[in-house]
Formats: structure tokens, C-alpha cells, sequence
């Protein structure tokens, strides 16, 4: 029974992606139920054993084709429960890379009607998603939607996600400054220094301004050999384990961990920029991008040390606790740890 039961879902496959190929190509009045089996090698008699008629075959070509995009998307909305400063952005540019590559595989090759239906199933697709990341950042932020959770969905939906899908990348790309102060204002934020409420991975472009951030906090690093960091910085870079927060051209906070072993090695805030919760929120980005249970460690200073009272208490009010007590540099230090949640980081503030 099994072995027959996976034929026959290996021939529906077959058929699914003649199906597919045939419509994507030929569009749907283009296409015939003849044609679609001569692709699959198969009777016209075992078409209708799968499917009702063409229009069946067609929804079910739609939904396979975008199954991995579906599953996408909601982990980007699970993730992003436990990142939610970044959840609009990460939905958004998984959205702007997806729609790229799509115009790379199948630019030239679509028939348009296809095209279009696509654009209309990826927009219903993507409609209660962000009325989870809407409902996500909303009480994150503890803002007042001026317009209530479902229409603003329907907004950023219609507009920002038929943008990504309808403008080509230059002209979209021309327009995204003004489309996240259009996603602030929609969602009732402050307009005021709109670009630090977003951790950014670095860049290489990003080096020069991370090291001058560095000569404003050295003090608080005794141990860093500025020489060797910037090959560091660079490699930790490439790896996704730097991100900062951005003032114009200003890293204004910047945060390296590793993902290998689960710690926090740097975390710096300009001191123009202190006391924002910049820091939490770079914190609270790498907690998200390792599994849930994990043990998420940093070393600070022991306790009573001046020197580091403040880091010391800003890891603490996160969840941090005591662990154990090491010497690095010739310093008396202490690991702190915190079991990651599948929540933000502030879940554990005490």
C-alpha cells in the first residue's frame, strides 16, 4: 500500500510541474489538458483521476508554486516575534530578494496573464502576515495605530508589498527612504530619528565608522588591539555576526557575536547616542538569530567592579544572570548568561 500510495503521488508531481511549466509558459488559455500530459508522459484519463479540470489543476499549481514562499513567511513572522524592531524589514526585503530573483528565472519566459495572477495570489498571500507584523510592532513599541491593525494591513499590503512587486528595482529602490517614513507614519511612530530604531548587519563600507566608534569607548575595552580588529571586524562581517545601528553616516551602536559560541563579544554605544535602547535592540537581534533554548553568554566585569557597574547592569536587566568568574587580559571578569526565549529578549527583564 505504501509503495503505491508514494506513485501515485510521485506521478500527481509529475503532472503538478508539466502543469506548471505548461502555464507559466502558456498561460492558462494557452494551455490544454493534452498538452499538460504530453509534458508528464502520461494518459489525458489520469488527469481527471487528479484533478476536476484545468481551472483545479491551475489552484493547485498556485499553491505548490508558492508553498516555500508561504513557509517563508511565516517563519519570518515567528522569528520576527522574537525580533520585532526588525520584522517589517526582514518581511520586506525577503520580499524585495524573492521578487528579484523571480524577475532573474522567469523575465521573458512568463506568459503575462500567469504573471499577473501571481501578483495578485502573493498579495492575498501576504495580507494576514502583516496583520501579525502590524499587531508584532505595534505592541512592541506600545504605539497607538492611528487606523486599526486590519486596514493598515491592507495598506502596507496594496502598497508597499505592489510596489516591491509591480516597480522595477531601480525605481522601488529611489523610493525606499520615503516608503519606511511612510510605514512610520502608518504606523503611528515618531518620526524622530526613524533610522535607530533598526539594526542593520554591517558592511565593509560600514569599517571606517565602526573604528571610529571604537576611539570613543576604548577606555571601556582595555584589552582591544585595534590593529588586529579591523581583519576581525571584516571576517565577522562576512559571517553576519556584526551588526550596528546607523545615525546618517555614524555607527552610532555596534554589536559582534558569535554564533559558533553563543556569546556576545563587543557591545558599544556612542556616547551621543546612550540611554535610547540601542543596545537592546542589538542585543535582541543576535538572541533571535540562534534556537530557542539556547545559552546566550557575554562577560562583563564582576560585581562591585566601577568599571563596569553600568554594562554590568544593562546585561542584568536583561535576564543575565551570574555565571562563572574568569580571568581575561590579566582582568578579573564573569560570564553572564540568559537562555534564549522564543520571545524578545526583554521578556527575561527582571
Amino acid at each position: 500500500m505504501g509503495r503505491k500510495a508514494g506513485m501515485e503521488t510521485n506521478k500527481r508531481e509529475d503532472i503538478l510541474a508539466a502543469a506548471q511549466s505548461c502555464f507559466l509558459e502558456q498561460g492558462f488559455d494557452g494551455t490544454s489538458v493534452r498538452m499538460i500530459m504530453k509534458q508528464a508522459g502520461a494518459e489525458i484519463g489520469l488527469f481527471y483521476y487528479y484533478f476536476k479540470n484545468k481551472d483545479d489543476a491551475f489552484d493547485q499549481v498556485l499553491n505548490r508554486f508558492f508553498a516555500g514562499y508561504e513557509a517563508d513567511f511565516a517563519r519570518i513572522v515567528k522569528r520576527g516575534r522574537r525580533n520585532p524592531c526588525r520584522v517589517m524589514q526582514d518581511f520586506f526585503e525577503y520580499m524585495e530578494r524573492e521578487t528579484e530573483a523571480f524577475r532573474e528565472n522567469y523575465a521573458g519566459k512568463m506568459h503575462r496573464m500567469v504573471r499577473w495572477a501571481i501578483r495578485e495570489h502573493t498579495l492575498t498571500l501576504i495580507e494576514p502576515y502583516l496583520r501579525q507584523v502590524v499587531e508584532i510592532q505595534s505592541s512592541y513599541y506600545g504605539v497607538q495605530l492611528p487606523i486599526a491593525p486590519q486596514v493598515a494591513a491592507l495598506y502596507l499590503t496594496h502598497g508597499v508589498g505592489s510596489a516591491i512587486l509591480h516597480e522595477d528595482k531601480e525605481t522601488y529602490s529611489a523610493y525606499r527612504k520615503e516608503i519606511k517614513r511612510g510605514i512610520s507614519l502608518l504606523m503611528g511612530m515618531s518620526m524622530e530619528e526613524q533610522p535607530l530604531r533598526i539594526p542593520e548587519p554591517a558592511t565593509p563600507k560600514d569599517i571606517p565608522a565602526w573604528i571610529e566608534l571604537i576611539s570613543l569607548v576604548q577606555e571601556h575595552f582595555p584589552g582591544l588591539d585595534e590593529s588586529k580588529y579591523e581583519n576581525q571586524l571584516a571576517q565577522r562581517i562576512e559571517h553576519g555576526e556584526a551588526w550596528l545601528m546607523r545615525s546618517g553616516e555614524t555607527v552610532a551602536a555596534a554589536l559582534l557575536f558569535s554564533k559558533e559560541r553563543k556569546e556576545l563579544d563587543f557591545l558599544a554605544v556612542s556616547p551621543e547616542y546612550r540611554r535610547r535602547g540601542l543596545a537592546q535592540k542589538l542585543v535582541e537581534t543576535a538572541a533571535a538569530q540562534l534556537p530557542v533554548g539556547t545559552q546566550l553568554s557575554v562577560v562583563a566585569c564582576r560585581e562591585g567592579d566601577p568599571m563596569g557597574t553600568e554594562a554590568r547592569a544593562f546585561y542584568e536587566a536583561l535576564g543575565f544572570a551570574p555565571n562563572e568568574e574568569l580571568t581575561i587580559f590579566n582582568y578579573p571578569c564573569q560570564r553572564l548568561t540568559v537562555t534564549v526565549l522564543d520571545a524578545p529578549l526583554t521578556a527575561n527583564k527582571k
